[in-house]
């Protein structure tokens, strides 16, 4: 498909009761081979969200919570999923949270480590 397709698609999609396209691009094949970088594949859910008049799921590197606050305050996704820190740190919103001052709901046996203070 190209990036032409997916917004037709998606324009589609929402036309017939879509809320949200979460948008992931390439490694579909083993012959795919995109450019890769931080936060790579955001471009492609802006030009969806814009051009498709539908909220986006961006995806693609977004490794912190100031990943996430650029993305969604520049109006360039609405939500953002972040899969490879999940996988090295399976608390990474509860401290992406902590590291941007926003208090939200520890499970109980955690709750120390909402108060820690990581040492410099």
């Amino acid at each position: 498909m190209t990036e032409e397709d997916s917004v037709a698609l998606a324009a589609m999609l929402k036309e017939r009761g879509c809320d949200a396209i979460n948008v992931s691009t390439g490694q579909t094949t083993p012959e795919a081979k995109p450019v890769f970088g931080r936060m790579w594949q955001t471009r492609f859910a802006d030009r969806i969200r814009h051009e498709a008049k539908i909220p986006t799921i961006a995806v693609g590197n977004i490794a912190s919570g100031d990943h996430v606050n650029t993305i969604v305050t520049a109006g360039r996704a609405d939500l953002c999923a972040i899969a490879r820190p999940h996988l090295d740190d399976p608390h990474f919103t509860l401290h992406a949270a902590k590291e941007q001052g926003v208090d939200v709901w520890w499970p109980s046996q955690y709750e120390p480590g909402k108060l820690w203070k990581r040492p410099p």
